[in-house]
């Protein structure tokens, strides 16, 4: 590869004797990755249904040469998340329950976040994204992954804790950094890259540490990581962070180059604040009175748990446990998104369709074939009468409607394969 000699320089001083592996590995192709969605498929079924699926430990997987996830349906269903090797190694690092309340600061566009919500089933997942077209993508994968307990924002993350305050079990800090493990994958990567850009990128990441450490409660941990090699982004920011903020403590550190692992490198260390552990504190719940939205749950859904709450557009939220109150945030989404009330009737969200656990009673089961005309938009026979979620391989792909033999697809055409 065509790398900056500076940055040569600098990996020959860093990597010793080992320098020369590392540049071998640079030269091969990268090696792209999933990992299978616990809130809706396990590894070994997953498996099971893609058998060319190479296991790489855990939830992970290498996928084949030349496969293209956009179109197979059990992507778009959320049994799996395109994410290589290394990037699923920070959350590992957590030890968590699954009715703890958790946040991860730099979110977009979700990978870990899908990670963490499926380790806090019960709890509830804060993930923000202060760029708010980022925040989008970042909403729409946890959608597509089946999060029903995600607060999604986007705001500078000193304003967020500001609002949150220390009720956080665990923080994530996967920072915006110089992308070092990201030159096999993207040139633009290593064209941005320079010295300066390493130490602007360290400076920033000490100003969000800053803010995250106020939102870990005593006994809380926070996880800190980049995609980067440098030490100024990694290591020398971690000591700094145990000068700074002297009631927390060292736990944990990996660090993974693409000659010592599978996936393109990642560096990451756990901290935890001191103090005694304690469970977290949720806010009373307190649901809104909606007779049609409350009919619809009850007749048509099942497994759902949380407080309602009906926004000024007519739009239908279940809120997860709050830790703290959401006023004054900018605010995606709070909760799974039911639907909305249109004309005296209640019209279910695509969200609701996609929600682990497969929420609607009522399913329409299809082929593999005809999952695909689905996908594409197109209308299929049925004999289901009224809402239901269209599910293939046992996952919904979205919502349908049936009448007199048809099923009217209900797919939003932004997702549709065209």
């Amino acid at each position: 590869m065509n790398l900056p000699q500076a940055y040569l320089d600098r990996m020959k001083g860093q990597l010793g004797e080992v320098f020369a592996a590392y540049l071998r590995a640079m030269d091969q192709p990268e090696k792209r990755a999933a990992r299978a969605n616990g809130l809706k498929m396990t590894a070994a079924a997953l498996h099971d249904l893609r058998p060319a699926f190479v296991p790489a430990g855990g939830e992970g997987f290498l996928l084949p040469e030349g496969f293209a996830p956009g179109k197979d349906l059990l992507h778009g269903a959320g049994a799996y998340y395109v994410q290589e090797l290394s990037a699923q190694m920070p959350v590992s690092l957590f030890d968590l329950r699954p009715s703890m309340a958790v946040l991860d600061l730099c979110a977009a566009p979700g990978g870990k976040s899908a990670q963490l919500a499926a380790r806090v089933p019960e709890g509830v997942l804060f993930s923000n994204e202060i760029v708010p077209n980022r925040a989008g993508v970042l909403l729409g994968n946890l959608e597509r992954m089946g999060a029903k307990n995600a607060v999604v924002t986007a705001m500078d993350p000193e304003k967020l804790v500001s609002l949150t305050g220390p009720v956080f079990d665990a923080v994530l800090v996967d920072a915006p950094c110089a992308g070092e493990g990201m030159f096999r994958k993207e040139a633009e990567a290593v064209a941005a890259w320079s010295p300066e850009h390493v130490l602007a990128c360290a400076r920033r990441q000490r100003a969000i540490l800053t803010s995250a450490q106020r939102a870990v409660k005593p006994g809380g941990q926070l996880v800190y990581s980049t995609c980067s090699f440098s030490p100024a982004e990694n290591e020398e920011n971690a000591a700094w962070f145990l000068s700074e903020f002297a009631d927390f403590e060292w736990e944990d550190e990996r660090r993974l180059y693409p000659h010592t692992s599978l996936g393109e490198g990642q560096y990451a260390a756990k901290f935890r604040r001191k103090g005694a552990p304690s469970d977290t504190t949720y806010l009373p719940r307190r649901s809104d009175k909606a007779p049609l939205v409350e009919a619809f749950l009850r007749e048509e859904t099942e497994g759902l748990s949380g407080s309602l709450r009906l926004l000024p557009d007519g739009r239908a939220l279940l809120l997860p446990p709050l830790p703290c109150a959401l006023e004054g945030m900018r605010l995606l989404r709070a909760g799974l998104l039911l639907g909305e009330t249109v004309k005296n009737r209640f019209v279910p969200a695509h969200a609701l369709a996609m929600a682990a656990g497969m929420p609607l009673v009522r399913r329409a089961t299809v082929s593999a074939s005809e999952g695909l005309r689905y996908v594409h938009g197109e209308t299929l026979p049925s004999d289901i009468s009224g809402w239901c979620a269209v599910t293939c391989q046992g996952l919904a792909l979205g919502l349908g409607k049936g009448a007199d033999g048809v099923l009217k697809n209900h797919l939003p055409k932004g997702l549709r394969i065209h």
